[in-house]
């Protein structure tokens, strides 16, 4: 039986042409998963726990909250800066089910109590950031409300619990620095009673708290450093 040779020869082309890139394909599939262990291998071999905070921020927290807790959009949080153990306690309560959220619930899972001590201690080692306003007259009743209330309204100052500065404790997050337009809406949530948790306090605060009032504390808790 004869061949033509011209079949042949362009047979010959597509088959290493096919060859090329299934091996290119191949390649690309092995250097993936070469990434993506070598991660995973940081994470689980690594005694450094800021190292292993590092690659659980990048791998799991990053695309809301930034790599370094500096979130651009005011939906998600700033985490820099923030209270270690606040932060972990409040890791453990997405973990548990006792705060309620789809998207913290998945981030969370599989990830080891030492692994939320980590990323947590990480990110209180970041640097805060803030919102700078140039209100100033809006900075002053917030910051006036914020140090000392408002009497007419039975409103106590809010330092009384988190403090001259907002810098956070083991049991409060770090307002200081904190989007104001987050704030503003976590403050709405204890009010309407649509948050995935509640405060007794906190509750009724809000209840107190005028449009402008919340307003001008959250320009001003966020235009500190």
């Amino acid at each position: 039986m004869v061949h033509d040779g011209s079949l042949v020869t362009q047979a010959s082309i597509l088959e290493e042409g096919m060859n090329k890139s299934w091996q290119t394909a191949l390649q690309r599939t092995i250097a993936a998963l070469g990434i993506g262990m070598a991660a995973w291998g940081v994470q689980a071999q690594s005694t450094d726990p800021l190292v292993v905070g590092e690659v659980v921020a990048r791998d799991r927290c990053a695309v809301c909250h930034g790599p370094c807790g500096q979130s651009v959009a005011p939906n998600f949080p700033r985490l820099a800066g923030q209270n270690a153990q606040y932060l972990a306690r409040q890791l453990h309560a997405f973990a548990s089910g006792e705060r309620k959220s789809t998207a913290m619930s998945e981030k969370v899972k599989g990830l080891s109590p030492s692994d939320i001590e980590a990323v947590a201690e990480y990110y209180a080692r970041q640097k805060p950031g803030h919102t700078p306003s140039g209100d100033e007259l809006l900075l002053s009743v917030g910051r006036f409300v914020y140090e000392r209330g408002n009497r007419h309204t039975g409103l106590p100052p809010c330092a009384t619990c988190h403090g001259p500065g907002a810098a956070g404790t083991t049991e409060l997050p770090r307002l200081a620095g904190q989007h104001p337009q987050y704030i503003m809406r976590q403050v709405q949530a204890f009010k309407q009673g649509s948050g995935a948790r509640d405060n007794a306090i906190m509750r009724v605060m809000s209840h107190r708290l005028s449009d402008l009032e919340l307003e001008a504390v959250a320009a001003y808790l966020g235009n500190l450093k």
